[in-house]
């Protein structure tokens, strides 16, 4: 049976280029609504309708992705693709938030048109989220804002994706401040920040993700606040939960971030949401305090702590509260320790944007946080450190 789609464009080379490209493997109808709701109307006259490609360019940008937002709102079996003369990122990341599931440029690849349709049905047609596998989700944070949180966070990610295979890729997602801390460590210039994804939360799919998310070389995937926010940032927090959910499907492993200085039910959120949730103190007498406090306020919510645990980071032998003193004291069990730097090999990292792994492959720090990784992703049932895991940390 043939593909029926439809091409909203002005100019009709658009409709010949790709019935030429595609061959008899589709038909083409060209149609030029007034608007949304006219769109709307002509493609339910019309039948089977499979796919929809809409012509952008810088002068339609806004009437076709308000066009686009109805037909996918609307008619969510349809297939939906973007159509340009080249390859603008701003127009192709505005096509893709708008719900296009790809985007074609004129005369380009057109050896590939037929092949890159049916991978385009193909994305419509898959199985809904629910049916989906969920990726593991691994949440670090601490009771006050440090730049530690970012800077393990970003190390267990990089830990998890060593160990993960390539099918499972691993998603960081840093909502802690300072802002943008794990984009600064990393290096990464950030166009499209966690916020935008927030936004996006209808939206989010694969394409989305590998159109719009920063990457690091090591493969891991970004989501960060902007470095350059004033303030706490401010969005719906059930669109950031809906959000963690969405990308629980796209990602084999999700690292989160955050600092509790958000109300004490979006922390229980996330937490009520993680198979892990780590939180991070040091032995200053001032982190436990808050971490205390946080712990009580969250216990009088109800929040289940059951899959919490005590993460000590710059871990020095008999100097300040022992972890596992701390442990007792926060009435949480104690997951691992974190060694402090023997040199400046973390401060080195931070200032250089390169990973611990890469500047001071041989600080026990690095073996730490790869024998954290290691604990998370294979002790899911339950919290208990695994023998041979984390054992060392506890001698």
């Amino acid at each position: 049976m043939k593909t029926q789609a439809v091409v909203i464009a002005d100019d009709p080379v658009y409709l010949s280029w790709l019935e030429n490209a595609a061959g008899s493997s589709a038909e083409f109808s060209l149609i030029r609504p007034l608007d949304a709701e006219d769109l709307v109307e002509r493609v339910q006259v019309m039948g089977r309708v499979d796919a929809a490609f809409f012509q952008f360019e810088r002068g339609n940008l806004d009437a076709r992705l308000s066009m686009m937002e109805r037909l996918v709102e609307r008619a969510p079996d349809i297939a939906v693709a973007g159509l340009g003369a080249d390859s603008n990122p701003d127009v192709v990341l505005a096509a893709m938030r708008a719900g296009a599931r790809d985007f074609f440029v004129l005369r380009r690849d057109e050896a590939d048109v037929a092949a890159l349709l049916s991978k385009l049905l193909r994305r419509s047609q898959a199985a809904p989220r629910g049916q989906q596998k969920q990726g593991r989700l691994f949440s670090v944070f601490a009771s006050q804002p440090v730049d530690s949180v970012g800077f393990v966070a970003a190390h267990l990610a990089l830990a998890c994706a060593e160990q993960l295979p390539k099918a499972e890729p691993t998603l960081l997602i840093d909502v802690a401040t300072p802002p943008g801390s794990s984009a600064i460590f990393l290096n990464i210039a950030q166009s499209y920040s966690v916020l935008d994804a927030i936004n996006d939360v209808y939206r989010c799919d694969q394409t989305l993700v590998d159109t719009a998310f920063s990457r690091h070389a090591s493969g891991i995937y970004l989501l960060s606040l902007p470095e350059d926010l004033i303030g706490r940032p401010q969005f719906v927090f059930d669109d950031f939960l809906k959000l963690l959910q969405v990308l629980r499907t796209l990602f084999g492993c999700m690292v989160v971030a955050f600092d509790a200085h958000w109300p004490i039910d979006c922390v229980a959120g996330v937490l009520g949401q993680a198979d892990r949730s780590l939180l991070l103190s040091d032995q200053s007498i001032i982190k436990s305090r808050h971490s205390k406090y946080l712990l009580r306020a969250l216990r009088l919510e109800d929040c289940p702590l059951d899959r919490t645990a005590l993460l000590v980071d710059h871990y020095h032998k008999r100097q300040g509260l022992e972890p596992e003193n701390l442990a007792e004291i926060l009435d949480l069990p104690l997951y691992g320790r974190l060694s402090a730097s023997v040199g400046h090999g973390r401060i080195q990292a931070m200032n250089a944007g390169e990973a611990m792994f890469a500047i001071a492959p041989k600080e026990p720090f690095c073996a730490d946080v790869r024998a954290l990784a290691s604990a998370l992703l294979g002790a899911q049932a339950r919290m208990e450190v695994p023998k041979g895991g984390l054992s060392r940390l506890f001698g």
